[in-house]
């Protein structure tokens, strides 16, 4: 068994370069404003790996998901009001994710949230809901991606996939899915195919995270999206509590928060690394709305943050 990794992040690219070393490949996007504090770890055992994620900040996850992995996520605090599963609010004693033919992860989690994902062999978990012959949970699990627990049968998985213990042995988390998965669960269907409202809206975070360096005005945008200004203003405003240009200025602020804060980046800059360079970079031209805009995000100014990384 491979120890514990864990880290913390304070930044939502730390949290992508952290991720990355597990061999998983997110994109994260910080929604609500304050300095992000966080922490991250990975148990594995044999063909199941444990990740643990907590946030003191709101964040929204993209990623592709290897198409040979099963994830199961469950949240183990009460902080459900900002979660989100591919658009979908999440309920309380619900697992998520299992559904095989979804290939990318979406989804946003509260403050204070402390989420689990198990993640474990396809074929594995294929063959223990096949186990049940007489059921059709083969053809449910294609159709649906979260399910309800009793509070009970929660409480047992999040015991058993506790950060800070070992893996569970693979018999008493197999019987305990087995359970999870009878023909009698509570499966709902929301989320395996996104609703036009999530899709939109993961098309906006994911092009707001591709051109990180580029300002783009709502009518730019609805030619962008082929959708109409009031489409995306409220499905933004009704998943992120911001509207579209707010939340693409926030995702272009946090790329200059972490390059300020990450020497490898500046070093790629040939020496200039000056904090009105990076934002220019980035689509900032008004060092004053800049700087306003970068202290209600973090909390301090950007030259504070360059100054403690090069103190560092």
């Amino acid at each position: 068994m491979n120890p514990q990794q864990r880290f913390s992040f304070r930044s939502a690219g730390e949290l992508v370069d952290i991720v990355k070393r597990f061999g998983i490949h997110w994109q994260v996007a910080q929604i609500s404003r304050g300095p992000l504090l966080g922490t991250v770890s990975l148990q594995r055992r044999s063909d199941i790996a444990v990740l643990q994620l907590s946030t003191n900040q709101i964040i929204t996850v993209l990623g592709a998901r290897p198409s040979s992995i099963t994830c199961i996520a469950l949240e183990r605090t009460n902080h459900l009001s900002d979660h989100a599963i591919r658009g979908e609010p999440v309920i309380p004693f619900s697992i998520h994710g299992f559904t095989p033919s979804i290939t990318e992860s979406f989804f946003k989690i509260s403050a204070g949230a402390e989420m689990t994902i198990l993640m474990m062999g396809l074929e594995r978990f294929l063959k223990l809901i096949a186990l049940d012959s007489a059921s059709r949970l083969p053809d449910t699990i294609n159709s649906n991606n979260s399910l309800t627990l009793l509070p009970e049968q929660f409480q047992r998985l999040m015991n058993l996939l506790d950060p800070n213990q070992e893996p569970p042995p693979p018999e008493l988390l197999d019987a305990l899915l087995v359970e999870c998965f009878s023909r009698d669960a509570h499966f709902q269907s929301q989320g395996v195919t996104l609703s036009t409202r999530a899709a939109l809206m993961r098309d906006l975070l994911a092009w707001g995270l591709e051109h990180s360096d580029t300002p783009i005005s709502l009518d730019q945008l609805t030619s962008t999206l082929f959708a109409s200004r009031s489409s995306i203003v409220q499905a933004c405003r009704e998943t992120f509590g911001v509207g579209p240009t707010t939340l693409l200025k926030q995702i272009r602020l946090h790329e200059v928060h972490q390059t300020l804060r990450d020497p490898r980046r500046r070093t790629h800059l040939n020496g200039q690394a000056s904090v009105g360079i990076i934002a220019g970079l980035h689509g900032f031209k008004s060092p004053n709305h800049f700087a306003r805009d970068y202290r209600l995000m973090f909390g301090e100014l950007p030259r504070k943050t360059l100054q403690r990384a090069r103190a560092a």
